[in-house]
């Protein structure tokens, strides 16, 4: 029940060794499973209905693959178990000794509490504690695997780094440093999740960050109350200030090389092991508008780039909505020889522009749906020519008319040049709003639908700070 191999005299490692338990000079008690949990394995609670029998050929239930065994090995059992080394053993607690003379590892910390002890345990870590002391030591010895550092797969660029994220924090925070070589670059590791015990690190400039805003993404994080988080998506859920919003106020990215550089903007960046992503707070509406490569642009390119954002977003949320609030109550305002091309087009289609345009808007969602689960080059291939075939098929069938065909691809090419994932979906879903109040209201619904979303964007906060920063409010000091 201690984690002892097969046999007497025996402790098993988790890599496969085994070593014959033996006492240091000066210890008061035997070494075995429960004092160095890697010297034997963690045995974790059973849940009374598992019958999964386990994998470990000596007890069944254990934690294995989680610490690196050369680092347990090399760094803490084999300068445990050379006499030279307690030569000068002269205090009160051994433990002390170990930590400060003994053990060779890089990373230790006195820990008094057996909820933090197993903690670290659980994240890969060796737990050490001598009995008579009052407090563990805990060594850094995580291994378990990982993914390497691969290129971007959401944000990849023509000019600049090709590094990405992985789902390892603190691989993560390594990265930013090699880009960020200051010292006042801070990390705070937090836990996040009462039952996953997620870590998440929180990193900022001290001396240019706002302090009140590093208390406040502290604030928020430990005051969560839930079982399970998972990387960034769920966190950014549980923080942002108004989770109502279409438009989202916390801006995520997979680039080291961007999130060093809104970091040294003064923002705080927040990175959760589970996800190759780091969130960045507080952001104003014309950070998601960025792009990686814009810095790595002549001024002039990287301007024309942005405005032609700016137009795409407005193309992808009010196109089809403009279209339809001319076909049904402004025709007067389409030139003669459009109005009789779009009439003879729309001859021989039995349904209104309004059933038209949703099922298009809708072929056009399921075809980017279907693209996005089915993997690999075959995902995009179906795409395009799913939404070829589709569209011919609709057109000769007199379902829809060929103009909206054209109208759908250039709002879908709109909402793709958007470079923010999540501000795109978004206007995916205004889109369809803006649609209804032109076929409601024409004009003067989708101006009504216009001034109703610009208060509210106007409202939104990014923890404190105006969404519309640098535009709306005007202050004469921050």
């Amino acid at each position: 029940s201690w984690g002892c191999g097969p046999g007497p005299g025996h402790i098993h490692l988790p890599d496969g060794w085994h070593r014959h338990r033996r006492r240091w000079p000066g210890q008061r008690g035997a070494m075995h499973g429960l004092i160095h949990p890697e010297m034997g394995h963690v045995r974790p609670p059973r849940h009374p209905d598992d019958t999964y029998p386990g994998i470990c050929p000596y007890h069944s239930d254990c934690l294995e693959g989680m610490a690196n065994g050369n680092t347990i090995n090399n760094f803490i059992l084999r300068p445990l178990l050379t006499n030279d080394k307690f030569n000068n053993l002269n205090e009160a607690c051994i433990l002390d000794f170990i930590n400060e003379n003994v053990i060779e590892t890089s990373h230790n910390k006195k820990v008094t509490s057996f909820d933090d002890i197993i903690s670290g345990i659980l994240s890969g870590n060796t737990g050490i504690y001598v009995e008579g002391c009052n407090f563990y030591v805990l060594a850094q010895t995580t291994g378990f695997d990982k993914r390497g550092v691969e290129k971007p797969q959401v944000e990849g660029i023509v000019k600049g780094p090709q590094e990405a994220f992985n789902e390892t924090v603190r691989t993560n925070v390594t990265l930013i440093r090699k880009i960020i070589k200051n010292s006042n670059l801070t990390t705070e590791f937090l836990e996040i999740g009462n039952r996953n015990n997620n870590l998440c690190a929180v990193m900022y400039l001290n001396g240019l960050v706002n302090p009140a805003i590093v208390k406040e993404v502290k604030r928020r994080i430990n005051s969560l109350k839930a079982d399970f988080i998972l990387g960034d998506g769920m966190l950014e859920q549980f923080i942002e200030d108004n989770p109502m919003s279409l438009i989202p106020t916390v801006l995520s990215t997979e680039r080291p090389d961007r999130t060093a550089s809104f970091i040294l903007e003064g923002k705080v960046a927040i990175i959760a092991e589970g996800t190759p992503f780091a969130l960045i707070v507080p952001v104003t509406i014309h950070s998601l508008f960025h792009s990686p490569e814009d810095a790595n642009l002549r001024w002039q390119f990287g301007t024309a780039l942005r405005l032609i954002r700016y137009i795409a977003v407005f193309i992808a949320m009010l196109l089809p909505g403009l279209y339809v609030a001319l076909i049904n109550f402004h025709r007067e305002m389409i030139p003669t020889d459009l109005l009789i091309a779009i009439a003879k087009a729309k001859e021989n289609v039995p349904f209104p522009t309004i059933f038209e345009i949703l099922i298009l808007e809708l072929s056009f969602e399921l075809i980017r749906e279907a693209g996005m689960r089915i993997p690999g080059v075959v995902g995009s291939t179906i795409g395009v020519v799913g939404a070829l075939i589709l569209g011919q098929a609709a057109v000769s069938a007199n379902i829809v008319s060929p103009t909206l065909i054209i109208i759908t691809a250039v709002t879908g090419l709109g909402n793709f040049a958007i470079p923010n994932f999540s501000l795109a979906f978004g206007v995916r879903i205004l889109r369809f709003l803006f649609i209804f109040a032109g076929a409601v209201l024409g004009f003067y619904g989708i101006s009504l639908a216009g001034i109703v979303l610009a208060a509210l964007l106007v409202n939104i906060k990014s923890f404190g700070v105006p969404f519309f920063s640098f535009n709306a409010p005007k202050t004469r000091r921050s």
